[in-house]
């Protein structure tokens, strides 16, 4: 489903990729739908272990943009570039707007880990998707918000991605 046909006063549980689209300005629907967890029209779940996702990729949107890093494997060049990680900036005004709109942060839970693992065998999810999948199993959360496909073939959840990417 699309993200537009999120209803009223639903909650929903946030992926890393939804806040990436938004924060960077490759989704309007993103954005939107943002702009709808600001307004209390949905309730928007976010889980700690993607928010510390969502940094890291936007710490590695940010140093590309400034032309600090080319080529593979951007995590093993910034980490080992002390002085361009503490130059980098603009991530943590995005961190800061995204923490100050009202979403639930939610913490992970020893039960989650658990849950992940039966969940990887069961759907082939990665790690970070199984214990996103396991934090909205544990909080009676059905709706998940995502661009990533692979959550299509999880049964009983409804998944809405934007379709303007």
């Amino acid at each position: 489903m699309n993200l537009l046909e999120i209803t009223q006063n639903e909650r929903v549980i946030i992926d890393a990729n939804i806040l990436v689209y938004a924060t960077t300005g490759k989704s309007v629907q993103s954005m939107d739908f943002l702009e709808r967890c600001v307004n209390k029209e949905v309730t928007g779940i976010l889980t700690t272990h993607i928010i510390s996702e969502v940094i890291h990729v936007l710490m590695i949107h940010e140093a590309r943009e400034i032309g600090a890093l080319k080529g593979s494997n951007p995590a093993k060049k910034l980490s080992g570039n002390i002085q361009l990680v503490k130059s980098l900036s603009r991530y943590k005004i995005s961190i800061r707007d995204l923490m100050s709109i009202g979403l639930q942060l939610e913490p992970l839970q020893r039960e989650d880990i658990i849950s992940a693992m039966s969940l990887q065998g069961e759907y082939g999810l990665l790690t970070n998707d199984a214990l996103f999948l396991a934090i909205a199993e544990r909080l009676g959360v059905r709706s998940i918000v995502s661009a990533d496909s692979i959550f299509k073939n999880i049964k009983g959840f409804n998944i809405y991605c934007p379709d303007d990417l």
